[in-house]
């Protein structure tokens, strides 16, 4: 079994999209930890979102991490696209995420495709993802998952907001199946004369009935374009569901 390490909350294909050709977006810098191992994990991240017209939309997000177990460094990486549609205050979509760490000369990766949706209330707005995928490398040889996310994010103000999500899924290795829970707090704000905002978050996710389980925190930096995090998270989806990868290596 791969040794569990923690990563970093993110999002970044911010390399190959700038602020000209994006609605709204970010790029930032994380760092993360995990009390259950002594791996440090620094990542840039970024997200970008493409209006289309006036109710289309596309997404792209990603992270790049060195994960440092004191021994050696290892990469890893993360994308996802979304494509919406949006119904006034309801927006609906696909999407499709892959990853993978290159660790120790094993290459665990993960690749799903999934739906999502979210209501805008004003200050509080609620979302919901479900995501099936395969994965090699990660617990088992080779694995098929799926998962439920419910997100809840609560703007304090426009440039200060507090989220939370609840999941649970199923790991299946052709041998049996388990069941997973996960669930996790975060924070955002962004300074008013500037378009730097600082991030946090916990996450924790578990094996039902098992001995197995991954708990991170995260800590980073973003530089915003787009106007406030309100209007940023609104052109988009705030949170990409994670894949099994970034739940067994602690990434938000």
């Amino acid at each position: 079994m791969i040794k569990k390490i923690t990563t970093l909350s993110a999002i970044a294909l911010a390399f190959a999209v700038t602020p000209a050709m994006a609605q709204t977006g970010h790029a930032g810098v994380t760092y993360t930890s995990n009390d259950e191992t002594d791996v440090d994990v620094w990542g840039v991240e970024g997200a970008a979102t493409f209006a289309f017209s006036e109710n289309i939309g596309a997404q792209v997000d990603g992270n790049i991490g060195s994960y440092d177990d004191g021994d050696d460094n290892h990469l890893g990486w993360r994308v996802n696209g979304h494509l919406f549609y949006d119904i006034g205050a309801l927006r609906v979509g696909g999407l499709f995420g892959t990853s993978t760490i290159d660790f120790d000369g094993i290459e665990p990766k993960a690749t799903h495709f999934g739906a999502e949706g979210q209501y805008d209330f004003g200050r509080f707005v609620l979302g919901a993802s479900a995501i099936w995928g395969d994965a090699d490398g990660i617990i088992s040889p080779s694995l098929d998952y799926d998962n439920i996310d419910l997100n809840a994010d609560f703007y304090v103000t426009d440039n200060f907001v507090l989220g939370g999500t609840y999941g649970f899924g199923s790991l299946d290795n052709g041998g049996g199946e388990v069941d997973t829970t996960n669930y996790g707090l975060d924070a955002e704000y962004q300074f008013s004369s500037t378009p730097i905002s600082l991030i946090a978050s916990w996450q924790h996710w578990e094996l039902d009935d098992i001995p197995v389980e991954s708990e991170g925190f995260t800590i980073g930096a973003r530089w915003n374009w787009g106007g406030t995090i309100k209007e940023r998270d609104g052109a988009g989806f705030r949170s990409s569901p994670p894949s099994i990868l970034e739940h067994y290596f602690g990434v938000q």
